[in-house]
């Protein structure tokens, strides 16, 4: 019994030492935080930047017991933030939302302009369509080039072979459409 009772007071010796140097930088904490803001903080608090912490925080049993003036029996102070302290942090949590959105705002513009860009490469010469157009017209009851006619196209387009059969692949998506809604606009029409 002697050991256990010894090993308590050990135990609370250590607990008290660390929560006194925790109590010590959060002090510090907040009187760099008062020389940065300008705002006052009462003196002695121990608040977290989350009320989600304190939520989650496990409670400890015997000397970090809550008295009933909301300071816990040690003396460090209250542990849950005060009105003041919650402002305070809905500030600093503000003015770093914009300042995080301030630096990243050009950023963004960037990788838009850099997509438009890329789409707007993307889009074949008005020439190499009207003669791919062409062949797509004198072909339309049979759309698929052979390699013969890809090479051909390759020649006079100057696009690559992979573009050519993107852009096939593309048109009969695209005619597909056309034909299956005129095909319904047809059959309405005959009913």
């Amino acid at each position: 019994m002697m050991l256990l009772c010894s090993f308590r007071e050990q135990l609370q010796q250590h607990v008290r030492v660390h929560a006194v140097e925790a109590v010590m930088a959060c002090r510090e904490i907040e009187q760099s935080l008062q020389d940065l803001t300008g705002a006052t903080l009462e003196e002695g608090t121990g608040a977290t930047m989350s009320e989600d912490e304190d939520e989650t925080a496990p409670m400890l049993e015997g000397p970090m017991d809550m008295g009933s003036d909301g300071h816990d029996l040690m003396g460090f102070g209250p542990l849950m933030p005060t009105d003041s302290e919650r402002s305070l942090m809905e500030r600093v949590r503000q003015e770093l939302k914009i300042e995080l959105k301030q630096g990243f705002k050009s950023r963004i513009e960037d990788v838009r302009e850099e997509i438009l860009r890329k789409r707007r490469a993307g889009k074949l010469p008005g020439d190499t369509t009207t003669i791919l157009k062409q062949w797509w017209q004198q072909h339309s009851k049979w759309p698929y080039p052979t390699e013969d006619d890809k090479a051909k196209l390759v020649e006079e387009t100057g696009l690559q072979l992979k573009q050519i059969n993107n852009w096939f692949i593309n048109q009969r998506k695209r005619n597909w459409h056309n034909n299956s809604q005129t095909s319904t606009l047809k059959s309405k029409r005959k009913r």
